[in-house]
């Protein structure tokens, strides 16, 4: 088991690794992310996550491929893969607006280069992981202040959802909006069952658009189980049959209890974890592991 990082495409031990303290992602959380994992040995899902990591780029005004191109950018995730060896990974993927002349908050202060660091740590054995959540008092942020679907590095508002959780007993928050509408728990998509239907809120409630999110949609899709997005409201988690969330780490995680009542059994979310399961390692196997030879 070894945990490595890779700074600006040299490989370091994790706990050497170091940024300045000028770094506008450490003073400001001026940064953008990913998080994937390796599945069966192959890096997962990585042509999604990247897409989505330009799309925060986008959001945060930073044009990433002037600074790094995909190509070199995957690599160094593969070598840093290679030189850990671990049976399986947890990948992170930070990227700030790198070191400033000044702990000026104006980005006329930041004079780069961005800094890049890809994060590599064993990965547990995967287990199905079950939740307990509670709807917390804190809000998501609005998507007019700083947008969910930005995956950045300023987790404050989910990390003071999460504390509040927590106190309360339970494993997991869930966010409502200034309009009501479910979003999504402190690092994952939420989900309700409602009938033969699986529901998840709608990207228009601010919230991160998932890539574990996508590709349940996309095995629903191919295997003839309606799944759909719109609206949800607190009433709609209390009649739900079932609630489940879904990250990168989690793949689908049931949640045994909402606010601290315990959710009924649900034969159509159990069956789903398998199903779900089955289908990513078909995906690691069969689309990702010959993809990513490609893009090297």
């Amino acid at each position: 088991m070894t945990d490595l990082c890779n700074m600006n495409g040299t490989i370091v031990p994790q706990a050497e690794a170091k940024v300045s303290v000028l770094d506008r992602g450490f003073l400001f959380g001026d940064s953008i992310y990913e998080v994937t994992r390796t599945r069966n040995g192959t890096l997962f899902a990585w042509p999604e996550h990247l897409e989505r990591l330009h799309h925060s780029a986008a959001g945060i005004e930073l044009d990433l491929r002037t600074e790094i191109s995909d190509s070199e950018l995957t690599g160094r995730i593969i070598e840093t893969l290679r030189a850990a060896n671990n049976k399986e990974s947890y990948v992170r993927v930070i990227v700030t607006r790198g070191p400033g002349s000044a702990p000026n908050i104006d980005v006329q202060y930041a004079t780069g280069p961005v800094t890049c660091v890809v994060m590599v740590r064993d990965l547990p054995p995967a287990a199905v992981t079950r939740a307990r959540v509670v709807v917390v008092q804190r809000l998501r942020n609005d998507r007019r202040a700083l947008d969910p679907a930005i995956k950045s590095g300023n987790y404050l508002n989910n990390v003071l959802g999460l504390k509040e959780a927590t106190s309360r007993g339970a494993t997991d928050c869930l966010f409502m909006n200034n309009d009501g509408r479910l979003t999504e728990a402190s690092t994952s998509n939420a989900w309700i069952i409602k009938g033969d239907q699986i529901i998840t809120p709608a990207l228009s409630a601010g919230l991160l658009a998932g890539v574990t999110r996508r590709l349940l949609f996309a095995m629903c899709e191919e295997q003839g189980i309606p799944c759909l997005e719109c609206d949800l409201y607190d009433n709609d988690l209390r009649e739900a049959d079932g609630i489940f969330l879904t990250s990168t780490l989690r793949d689908i995680s049931p949640v045994d209890s909402l606010d601290e009542q315990p959710t009924t059994p649900c034969a159509l979310l159990e069956d789903l974890v398998g199903r779900f399961r089955s289908y990513c390692d078909h995906l690691a196997d069969k689309v990702y592991k010959p993809g990513i030879a490609g893009m090297l």
